[in-house]
This record gives structure tokens, sequence and C-alpha cells, in this order.
């Protein structure tokens, strides 16, 4: 599996617990929405950095009831028409200004590089082969007619207030990650 950074932010290393199991002591892992749920927070004293694998039919109230413990977040998507992830990346970013990395699991396809990117997504876990292709489809677009999230300027915009131009600093503002997890 290829890893692709969409942002700059430092990808986290972690291993996803089976059911059951119990993290090592500062152990960066992953697990389940209804497991973690369970688990309570003496969990998170035992574990390091501690990531949430949601998938794209979990619904988003249960997330608000550990969103502010959690330091990654992994949406896990089933098929690449399902776009209830990208919904559950904005939520989490705009609803609850989560700041930890995001990442999309699944069937994604490089033709929604820029979509993830734009959606709050840091990271996407891809086949090998489609890495060249994922990389590419990030410097397709260098402006957007819509704002994303975190309020790039839009092509219109650009246009009113600069005479038209958009300079490299705001092309380029999709790589600041300005929502990197202050360390505890």
């Amino acid at each position: 599996m290829a890893l692709i950074n969409l942002t700059s932010i430092q990808p986290t290393g972690y291993t996803v617990l089976d059911d059951g199991a119990v993290p090592g002591e500062g152990e960066n892992v992953a697990i389940g929405v209804d497991r973690l749920l369970h688990e309570g927070d003496a969990f998170f004293a035992t574990a390091g950095s501690v990531g949430v694998i949601i998938d794209t039919e979990t619904p988003f109230a249960k997330l608000t009831q550990i969103v502010e413990k959690i330091g990654f977040a992994i949406v896990d998507f089933p098929a690449f028409a399902d776009g209830r992830g990208f919904s559950l990346a904005v939520r989490l970013r705009k609803d609850f200004g989560f700041k930890g990395e995001i990442r999309a699991t699944g069937p994604v396809i490089p033709d929604q590089a820029l979509f993830l990117l734009r959606a709050g997504f840091d990271t996407v876990e891809t086949t090998d082969a489609r890495k060249p292709a994922f990389e590419a489809a990030l410097e397709r677009f260098p402006a957007f007619y819509q704002t994303d999230f975190g309020g790039q300027l839009s092509v219109a915009h650009a246009r009113h207030t600069q005479g038209g131009q958009i300079t490299e600093e705001q092309r380029l503002s999709r790589k600041a990650p300005e929502r990197q997890r202050e360390a505890s």
C-alpha cells in the first residue's frame, strides 16, 4: 500500500487493534467508533495517539462524544461512488474544528484527489500502482471556482480583489496545514 500525503501534515503511524486487544503503553492505535465509545476514558490513558475508524454509515452524532479525544480519523470508503466520507471530513473540520489527520481508505480513485483535499483529508491509502496518478491529479487544477472548507480564495474572489491574478501563495495554500494537532 502507498500513502499519499495531500497536505504537508506528518502522517500518523498506527496499529489497528483487533477486538479484545489492548494497546501497549504509548502505542498509536486505531479502533472502530462503537468500541471506542464502549472503552471509555481509561483507553485514552494507556494508548498513545488514538484514532477512530469511521465507516460511511456512522451517524455523525456518535462522533460528537469522542472527536475532542481522538488524534486522527480514518474514513473507510466502501466504494469510490460513496460520497458520505467527504461529508464526514467536512463536518469534522467545520463543525468540530478537528485539527488531527483525516485519512481516506478504501477504493478511492485518483480523480477524487483534489476533492479529498478540499473536503479536509490529509492522507489517502491507495495501491502502489495508483500513487503516480494521485500525485499527478493533485497538480491538475491550480485554482477553483468554489471556496473549500478552509476558505481557500476562489477564482471569482481573486479576480475582484487582485485584478484577476491568483498569487502563488494562494495557489499553494492547500499545502499549508494550519490544523496540526498540538502535542499533548
